[in-house]
């Protein structure tokens, strides 16, 4: 195993092969395409990507950032990058050197098969802690060595781009300086098994095998997603109540709620209650300035009553908590702390570590929440052990690049799915669950258990598509 690269020589190397980089990117457009699928699927368009390695700019262009900066050890790449998009910025840097505009603190930054070369992998991750911060996510693809006969024999017969001396190195190799640099790994894996375009076949082989174990590790490409762990400043906080029909739990529900951070406001969302909850709120909207009401005229489901919420939320933080008091408002504090501290990006709730409270959940309802959590910790590629408690809290600035297709009323599944696609760090914190004092669960699992069933084939679709 080596950990860096040959210095001498690699300047000149990207030189000699700027003039026809573009050439073998057309050569290989198959590989290439689905490399930029991959980055794609992450990072929405609007945001802030550094490009590291970026080559002519073409990768740093389809992700349409609202500002992109690109950076290349070589002058002649750098200058056909300027000249193909003028609006970004692209700079020439000694290689393991990083150097970005002043104040730019880039939200994404892109390493596409630049750790293959670079000199001193410990430097560059120490470089890296330093432009970036807590909300940054880092995203690495590298070369699996296995594939690194293929390559070279594919560079002597002409197929594809001239050869250098690179560095092949594994994920756990990478992961490990990662980690020592402060940086917390989200997820990390293989795909592009099959790199060439074959009709069908291609598709179907690099759909299934990343998928299954042993087949995984065939991947053309490793890749990486990473946070560097860093403390936020404290943040104001909006606390989302969603709520039908709990007159006699909304109340105490409220005044259970502690002030967050730096300031915290409860929304109440009445979603078509038919009894007197929106009276009791605005009773209280008097006596607690923290409050706000929100109605529903109709039952749309907690999904779009949660949505609306956010919607209008003013906090940094977004703590989604129910109105049934089966979880203690006191325990909210564990949750803002770990959004503040930057030790997650999404907080997941879980009651299933301490004993469950007198008929707070009755035995179907927890053996099908173990079996879902089970199935939604294979395509998250994260551990959750408990998908459908409603207690969770992430950032207002994540949640504005969340997609919500509606395929399920409760949203717990499609919140999960967001941090997933976002790569947000997902982190669980036990909450003790206390059965209810007042009305009945609105969650039936033989009724619910098939739409649980048809989101997760969907969530397992537009995760796992993207790396076919």
């Amino acid at each position: 195993m080596t950990l860096s690269a040959p210095r001498e020589g690699m300047e000149n190397y990207f030189e000699r092969i700027a003039p026809v980089w573009d050439y073998w990117c057309d050569r290989n457009r198959y590989y290439h395409d689905q490399l930029d699928r991959f980055f794609r699927s992450i990072i929405p368009p609007g945001g802030d990507v550094l490009s590291i390695g970026c080559g002519t700019g073409n990768l740093l262009h389809r992700l349409a950032p609202r500002r992109g900066v690109g950076l290349n050890i070589a002058e002649g790449l750098t200058r056909l990058a300027r000249t193909r998009y003028p609006q970004y910025e692209f700079r020439t840097v000694p290689l393991d050197g990083l150097s970005v505009p002043d104040g730019f603190r880039p939200r994404y930054v892109v390493a596409a098969n630049m750790l293959d070369y670079v000199h001193d992998l410990w430097e560059f991750s120490g470089q890296l802690s330093r432009i970036m911060d807590g909300d940054s996510l880092l995203i690495v693809t590298t070369t699996n060595p296995l594939w690194s006969p293929v390559f070279r024999l594919a560079s002597r017969l002409g197929l594809r781009i001239p050869d250098s001396p690179r560095n092949y190195v594994t994920n756990r190799d990478i992961e490990h300086v990662l980690r020592l640099k402060g940086f917390e790994i989200v997820e990390d894996g293989f795909c592009l098994p099959l790199p060439v375009r074959l009709p069908l076949f291609s598709t179907a082989v690099n759909w299934i095998f990343p998928q299954l174990w042993g087949l995984h590790f065939t991947g053309a490409i490793q890749y990486i997603t990473a946070r560097l762990k860093k403390e936020r400043v404290p943040l104001s906080c909006s606390v989302v109540v969603p709520c039908r029909n709990e007159e006699g739990n909304i109340r105490e529900c409220v005044a259970q709620i502690p002030t967050l951070g730096v300031s915290t406001e409860i929304i109440v969302v009445d979603d078509g209650s038919t009894d007197s909850t929106s009276g009791v709120v605005s009773d209280m909207m008097r006596e607690d300035p923290r409050v706000r009401l929100v109605r529903n005229g109709e039952n749309k489901g907690k999904a779009a009553a949660i949505r609306i919420g956010w919607d209008q939320a003013r906090g940094d933080v977004l703590i989604v908590h129910d109105a049934d008091m089966t979880v203690h408002g006191s325990e909210l504090t564990k949750f803002y702390e770990t959004i503040q501290k930057g030790s997650a990006g999404l907080v997941n709730g879980t009651r299933l570590v301490y004993p469950l409270g007198d008929k707070s959940m009755p035995f179907l309802n927890y053996f099908g929440n173990k079996v879902f959590c089970f199935l939604m910790s294979w395509i998250l590629r994260q551990r959750v052990s408990d998908a459908l408690c409603g207690t969770k809290a992430f950032l207002k600035s994540d949640y504005r690049n969340m997609e919500w297709p509606g395929w399920d009323r409760w949203g717990d599944f499609e919140l999960l799915y967001n941090a997933a696609r976002l790569k947000l760090r997902i982190i669980e914190i036990p909450v003790r669950y206390r059965g209810r004092t007042w009305g009945k669960t609105k969650m039936r699992i033989l009724r619910d258990g098939w739409i649980f069933l048809r989101v997760w084939l969907l969530c397992w679709f537009r995760l796992r598509r993207n790396l076919a």
